[in-house]
């Protein structure tokens, strides 16, 4: 009788960076405390299906499929990628349990009978905020979230990463399984008189780049002519031509990714989440309060959090202006922001843990292994 689970994911756990990097990682570790697991890698390619030969240490196979530009096909199963895993071996009938990291990987898939299935739907609920996208790029995400949908019956059982998504879905069966800080200090960073501000994310990402362009150009002139000693610092890999852009505002640092992110979070006196659209929860939110940062967010970022963290450490600002003003309040009063800072480490360490997500997958997926 087949015994393993098999995790499928475009992003790897092993040596994790990004914060797909990081829950693919925390995934696989909550895996492991039920069976053994293989990981096979499975990435979209402008080129045929194929596989990288031979994939890197750890990883059972390396898949890439053919995307359409279209986005036809999108959802069916990958028939020439299915024949070349059969050919190296990986055979889909010796797994009890196939978790997939997002919806694409799994669908690409023949899944055989009886072999059970769990998606992890992370940013499952694309939410857009006014002048998110161009019209037409809103139209074709739009009509992939609806095409994504009809699978949804496909397979058996589903992570949702916040009450919200889950809420539109009580068909399905499913647990929550919400973002936590990959490694957070044991204790929170010292407060510090810094008159810097950080912003931690992947700038590739639409919603993070449209957010900081937005922060720049409405925000940043009035909290400079309020405090002219402010800095801003945008961690986080981005594309070269928009990094140059943003360092031509005054006293805007933007050195791509950093190999010590604690030293960040430690040179900073807040952090800023200025996200107006996408889906999930924005992990960089719990990092900087597991840090000991208090962040300045918007509506939309602290919706996510609404059952479980509150507004614990974090400054919730209704619109540009507000923004820049929160901002400006906590660089004038460091005893506000370490008052923020203190309740969002607290509510943080001890509702968003890993023996808690370990248990949240426990619940869902031992009872397909038995």
């Amino acid at each position: 009788m087949p015994d393993r689970i098999l995790l499928v994911s475009p992003a790897s756990p092993f040596n994790p960076q990004s914060g797909a990097q990081q829950r693919t990682a925390l995934l696989y570790e909550a895996l492991r405390t039920l069976e053994e697991v293989d990981v096979v890698l499975l990435e979209p390619t402008a080129d045929p299906s194929r596989l990288d030969i031979p994939p890197k240490p750890g990883i059972l196979a390396h898949g890439r499929w053919h995307q359409h530009p279209f986005g036809i096909g999108k959802f069916k199963p990958d028939s020439a990628l299915n024949l070349a895993l059969k050919a190296a071996g990986v055979d889909l009938e010796r797994y009890r349990l196939i978790v997939s990291r997002y919806l694409n990987p799994l669908a690409k898939l023949v899944v055989p009978p009886g072999v059970h299935s769990v998606v992890d739907l992370d940013d499952w609920g694309y939410h857009y905020g006014p002048g998110a996208l161009a019209l037409a790029a809103q139209f074709k995400s739009q009509y992939a979230a609806w095409l994504a949908k009809r699978q949804l019956k496909r397979f058996d059982a589903y992570f949702f990463v916040n009450r919200r998504d889950q809420a539109q879905h009580r068909e399905l069966k499913s647990v929550l399984l919400p973002n936590i800080p990959y490694a957070p200090p044991t204790q929170p960073f010292p407060q510090t008189n810094s008159p810097v501000l950080l912003f931690v994310g992947s700038l590739w990402y639409a919603p993070n780049r449209e957010g900081i362009d937005r922060f720049l150009t409405r925000c940043w002139p009035a909290i400079k002519s309020a405090h002219p000693e402010a800095r801003l610092l945008l961690v986080g890999a981005a594309p070269p031509a928009v990094r140059q852009a943003w360092e031509q505002y005054p006293d805007v640092s933007a050195p791509g990714f950093v190999d010590d992110l604690g030293e960040a979070y430690r040179n900073a006196a807040f952090t800023i989440a200025p996200i107006y659209s996408g889906g999930g929860t924005n992990i960089k939110i719990l990092e900087s309060l597991a840090y000991g940062r208090a962040c300045i967010t918007t509506p939309h970022s602290a919706e996510a959090f609404k059952e479980d963290l509150g507004s614990a450490g974090l400054g919730v600002a209704r619109d540009d202006r507000h923004f820049a003003e929160q901002c400006i309040a906590w660089l004038d009063d460091s005893d506000d922001r370490r008052r923020n800072a203190e309740t969002g480490w607290n509510t943080v360490i001890a509702r968003y843990t890993r023996p808690h997500f370990i248990e949240q997958v426990t619940q869902l997926c031992a009872p397909l292994l038995r």
